[in-house]
């Protein structure tokens, strides 16, 4: 069985997705979407269409998925009209750049019964899936600390929007976030500093350190932004449980390395996990679930519950209080 995909999309990752997409088994990459006609040129289309209008690509191609690659405020739109035609759905995350966008998708992917992943990548890393299936060996989570820090890049852009994706916390720091409630459980509240340290001139916090209560009685914390550097951007997880200690470790957005000690006897494994970002691993999950009508283990549930956390942030941030989810 062999998936028609299409690409919507491309930006810089909408790039590196579409090539990561046609290096997958039992895909072709059938056509492919941008607003801009010169990202024509950017690419090589191979025997890919190539459209400008959303709607006509939508009506000409016969499609078994679609991926959303848009900026945030854009994933609505695609998401709609590829649910509406019984499309699948792998959507880039943050989901989306409002609560009110979230519930329209769940709703019309609900509605419609198509599959609907949203790529947080993490989840799908070597290191991190191998805590997951030990999650119940490890015990009880007792407390976890994320470093997370980007690397300053050069233009803020749609990034740092106030009225789009609210900068830095939902766009980057949203995969932190996600990987601690996949990790240690969900939040229930959160208090949150931050600051622009870098962009003095856009109105989202550009850094952050907050701390996360979680409803199983744990606690965590996530501090990054835009102040590192590419050259040595690293990040750092340390998750504390009743029967163990996990180290998660590498550079941004690489984090091969596991350790883990195990407080009973003191054993301490090591594993390097190279080469597994999660991205490959993301696609191939995905593949599977649309071919083998699986459900997605990040669903738009998931991806509402991580932006409500990461808009909670910016809100702490703002009011200086502690904010509660519901």
């Amino acid at each position: 069985m062999v998936s028609r995909i299409g690409i919507i999309g491309l930006g810089w990752w909408g790039k590196q997705l579409l090539e990561y997409f046609r290096e997958a088994k039992g895909v072709k990459v059938t056509s492919v979407w941008s607003r801009n006609p010169k990202r024509k040129e950017e690419i090589e289309l191979k025997d890919a269409n190539f459209y400008t209008d959303m709607e006509k690509m939508f009506e000409k191609e016969k499609l078994d998925a679609v991926v959303v690659a848009t900026v945030p405020t854009a994933h609505l739109l695609p998401i709609r009209l590829a649910a509406e035609r019984g499309i699948h759905i792998f959507c880039e995350k943050p989901m989306a750049a409002s609560l009110e966008d979230c519930d329209e998708i769940i709703e019309v992917t609900r509605k419609n019964n198509v599959k609907l992943m949203i790529a947080f990548k993490h989840r799908f890393a070597k290191a991190f899936n191998y805590v997951k299936q030990n999650k119940i060996a490890l015990g009880k989570p007792f407390w976890a600390m994320y470093t997370y820090p980007l690397w300053k890049v050069d233009d803020p852009g749609w990034k740092f929007v106030e009225e789009g994706t609210k900068g830095i916390i939902v766009e980057n720091m949203v995969h932190a976030i996600d990987a601690l409630r996949y990790l240690v459980g969900e939040v229930k509240r959160v208090y949150a500093e931050g600051d622009n340290f870098i962009f003095k001139n856009v109105k989202p916090p550009d850094s952050a350190i907050f701390t996360l209560r979680f409803t199983n009685g744990a606690i965590g914390a996530i501090g990054g932004g835009c102040t590192s550097d590419k050259r040595i951007s690293r990040e750092y997880l340390d998750v504390h449980f009743e029967n163990g200690i996990v180290q998660i470790f590498g550079m941004l957005d690489y984090p091969f390395n596991l350790r883990i000690l195990w407080r009973e006897n003191g054993a301490v494994e090591e594993h390097k996990f190279e080469g597994s970002d999660g991205v490959r691993e993301e696609i191939c999950h995905f593949i599977d679930c649309i071919q083998q009508d699986k459900e997605p283990i990040v669903t738009g549930e998931d991806g509402k519950k991580d932006l409500e956390i990461a808009l909670a942030v910016i809100r702490s941030i703002r009011e200086n209080k502690v904010v509660e989810l519901e």
